[in-house]
């Protein structure tokens, strides 16, 4: 459940990391704040204009008697700001609702006024930006009317108090997401670099930057790369040694017995030596320097349909849309698909190869109706010169060594190579699946 919703990049667990203490301490300091200063402050406001509307009712009849109601008025007015008006031609108070029940401020007015204010009344906050409206009745025929500033019964240090809470923190969490995003720049490029590197693409773009420890890491990858990268060179020159010494005593072996099988006695050794042949440029095939390839784009659902144009004539059937845009070794990518429609054809009558991407992976089906593999043998085929029919001859050109083949073209373009039953009955499925 909490790695569904918590964040996967680093960046994004780092601003975590920084954003939920700033959050915290501004929900703590925002209920301090809210609950001591803003609501009892509020509270107190409006409790003392209350208690100013009932002293001019105590006050008013006595002024009223002596026809000095005008100057009680202007007394107000003076002191303390409030408009009061007398309105005796309203008869009643007005019956519409002005509480808002989302509005915080207008249940403490609405509570504080219902306590305090015992004649019968109806006010209205939002009468305009500058007053609040209080409609006092003082008999059947006198409505006074009181327009109370709203600086009086507001406070105002909520919204500069919200203000500096929130700006610095925007201000600070923005130049904090730029130091991070520096700082971890640096693990996402030695990611992508290994990522490259696994696929195969040498590159050089690669520069050492961020922490220490960063480029202590970076440092080691390049060590490890140019060891790699030396073991795979020895082991190139050390193939082309091996493939010179062995084909020219093949071919100084071949030669003779040619010159001495007169008889066709020795057409036996002649197939001997034809098959090591054979298994010798399978193997350096196998393990020839693959990398020197360069990496490109093209367009794999054609490279299929060529292939199977030029080079199959079997019943072969292939769906999938008509353009799927592949960054890969093209040669490479043509010899694994040749291999497995091959290792079809020894076995199968009909063959189907589906092509389709899903998100950022391409996937390459390729069902047949032959016999199968059998479970035990699924894992064991990808093994060099490991051969399912051990009786079978060299002479059909299986040495072992083609889902090999595949198998490692697959995985130096970082995808994966998986052999599975055909789910439309009998025979076999090669499902392949390449990053993109």
């Amino acid at each position: 459940m909490l790695r569904k919703i918590f964040p996967r990049t680093l960046l994004f667990r780092s601003l975590l990391i920084v954003i939920a203490p700033i959050i915290l301490i501004q929900i703590v300091v925002g209920g301090v704040f809210f609950d001591s200063i803003w609501y009892k402050t509020n509270r107190g406001l409006v409790r003392s204009a209350a208690n100013e509307i009932n002293t001019f009712l105590a006050l008013y009849p006595e002024y009223k008697q002596r026809n000095k109601s005008n100057e009680l008025i202007n007394i107000y007015k003076d002191k303390s700001g409030i408009i009061i008006s007398i309105k005796k031609e309203t008869q009643q108070l007005p019956s519409t609702e002005t509480v808002k029940w989302y509005s915080l401020y207008d249940k403490i007015v609405l509570e504080e006024f219902s306590d305090k204010i015992k004649n019968p009344y109806w006010h209205n906050v939002r009468f305009n930006s500058s007053f609040v409206q209080v409609l006092v009745l003082l008999n059947k025929n006198e409505v006074i009317e009181f327009l109370i500033p709203k600086t009086k019964i507001r406070s105002t240090s909520g919204r500069i108090f919200a203000l500096w809470i929130t700006v610095p923190s925007l201000i600070f969490l923005f130049i904090s997401i730029i130091f991070l995003r520096n700082q971890i720049k640096p693990i996402v490029l030695l990611s992508q670099a290994a990522e490259r590197f696994g696929k195969g693409q040498f590159d050089s773009d690669f520069k050492v930057s961020g922490a220490l420890e960063i480029r202590q890491a970076s440092y080691e990858f390049e060590k490890m790369k140019r060891r790699i990268l030396k073991h795979i060179s020895q082991r190139t020159a050390m193939l082309s040694g091996i493939s010179h010494d062995l084909k020219t005593p093949l071919t100084r072996l071949k030669l003779q017995i040619e010159l001495l099988n007169k008889n066709q006695k020795l057409n036996s050794l002649k197939e001997e030596i034809i098959e090591m042949e054979k298994m010798i440029n399978e193997y350096l095939d196998f393990a020839s320097n693959q990398y020197s390839q360069p990496v490109e784009k093209f367009n794999i659902v054609q490279l299929i349909q060529n292939l199977i144009n030029k080079s199959f004539k079997k019943n072969i059937k292939m769906k999938s849309p008509k353009n799927l845009i592949f960054s890969g070794r093209k040669n490479l990518i043509r010899r694994c698909i040749a291999n497995i429609i091959n290792n079809s054809q020894k076995y199968a009558e009909n063959i189907s190869i589906s092509c389709k991407k899903i998100k950022k992976t391409i996937l390459i089906n390729i069902d047949d109706d032959g016999p199968g593999i059998a479970d035990e043998h699924k894992e064991k085929v990808f093994r060099p010169f490991y051969r399912v029919d051990k009786s079978r001859s060299l002479k059909d050109s299986n040495v072992g060594l083609g889902l090999s083949i595949v198998e490692d073209i697959v995985n130096s373009h970082g995808g994966t190579v998986k052999l599975l039953n055909n789910p439309k009955g009998k025979g076999l499925r090669v499902s392949l699946s390449f990053p993109n």
